[in-house]
Order: C-alpha cells, then structure tokens, then sequence
C-alpha cells in the first residue's frame, strides 16, 4: 500500500508539471499590424514580406519559431491576429525583409523600426509595428553668388536633416574656420563631387552679408532616390 501512495503521489506530481509547462492560450487575441513607409514621401512599400516569430526561452538559449507570413498591402500594411501563449517566457518578435531593399547603409537607411531586443509586441493589444525606411539619393551642391556686389560679399551656411537626425537640429557652419576665413568670399561658385545619402528632407541655413548687411536664407530639399539632384545654394 505504501508503494501505491507513492506512485499516486508521483503521478499527480508529473501530471502537475506537466500541466505548468503546457501552453496557456489568451482568450483574447492580439493584433499586429506592420506599417512599412518612406516618412520623407509617405508612400508605402508594397508587398514586402513580413513574419511573426512565436520566441521561447530555453535553457541553450531562444527558440524561435514562424507563426506567420505574409505581405504587406497596397498602402503598406500587414495584419495578423492570434491567441497568444501567456505562459511566462513566451514572447513575440515582428520581422520585415529588409534584404529584399538592397544592402542597409548603401541602398536604404532605416530611420525606425523595433530594437532586437525589445519585447515590442503587447499580449492581448492592438499592436501597430511602423517602419520607416528611405532609399539613398545622388547629388551635388552648387554654390553662386548670383548677386555678386564685391569682393566683401560673405556666404556660410549650415544643414538641418529633418528625418535621418531629428534631435540634432542644425549642423556646424560650412566651411569650416579651421579650413578658411569661415566664408565663402567674393564671387565666389563651386560645385562639389557627387554626394550619397538618404533621400532625406534637408533645410539650408545661408548667412549672406552683402554691402555690411545681414541676410538669413532659408532653403529646403529633398534629394530624390534614382537620379542626382542639384542642391542650388544661390545667394
């Protein structure tokens, strides 16, 4: 008889094991929703491949498995919704194909999208994942004094890259004063070397003093992917 006991008592404890370790289903569902866009150009990527990773911790590391594929719509968007597994240690991880864009740093740069390592997806929510992605633009920057008065006229100017660097407001003044006087002087033009960056929305600053009066000059472009652009800095 005491054997038996045991052996009930062994039982009921892997069947309690077992039953922990099992998956716990939300009666809810959770809803993610991939949102792919050129925050520049608000216009969507289309069709691109988006996936669901269900992720478990295990005692060699993280599992990861697909729950879901698909593409994103005609305004880039995808959407999936799931009962997701509330048992602790499950998490889950949304993904995009970024390799279908070309190579990150020379063909596209991603201005957002979710940290590796954050757990960005809220059990039981509406969870709306947005990628902000740009293509990399060709131009030059011309420079002319077009209203040239003498040689005292003076030009510098500084950038302000709206979406690629947010948070630091305006640049350095170019040229810089260790390189020159701080000015461009005189009648003064030039054209640089074809330049490569994302196909940002940038403003201009121009300083011009001219007859010993101070002028602001307030430019913007928008460096278009797929051809060179000319940014004309005319004073």
């Amino acid at each position: 008889m005491a054997h038996t006991k045991i052996n009930y008592v062994l039982i009921l404890f892997l069947a309690t094991m077992l039953f922990i370790g099992c998956k716990k289903k939300s009666k809810d569902y959770t809803t993610v929703i991939w949102e792919v866009v050129n925050p520049v150009t608000n216009e969507p990527y289309t069709n691109m491949l988006v996936r669901l990773y269900e992720a478990k911790k295990k005692n060699n590391g993280i599992e990861y498995k697909v729950i879901f594929e698909g593409k994103t719509n005609q305004v880039g968007i995808a959407e999936f919704s799931f009962k997701a597994n509330l048992t602790s240690g499950y998490w889950y991880k949304p993904e995009i194909n970024e390799g279908s864009l070309g190579v990150n740093g020379i063909d596209y740069s991603v201005i957002k999208q979710p940290s590796p390592s954050d757990e960005s997806v809220k059990k039981d929510e509406e969870n709306i994942i947005r990628y902000e992605i740009m293509p990399y633009g060709e131009f030059i920057i011309h420079i002319k004094n077009v209203d040239c008065q003498n040689a005292s006229d003076k030009m510098r100017y500084r950038v302000n890259q709206i979406y690629t660097r947010p948070y630091d407001g305006f640049s350095n003044w170019s040229p810089s004063p260790t390189l020159t006087s701080g000015y461009y002087e005189g009648c003064y033009e030039s054209s640089s070397n074809v330049l490569v960056n994302p196909s940002d929305s940038i403003i201009y600053e121009l300083e011009v003093t001219k007859n010993n009066s101070i002028e602001l000059i307030k430019l913007k472009f928008h460096n278009r992917p797929n051809v060179v652009d000319t940014m004309k800095l005319y004073y």
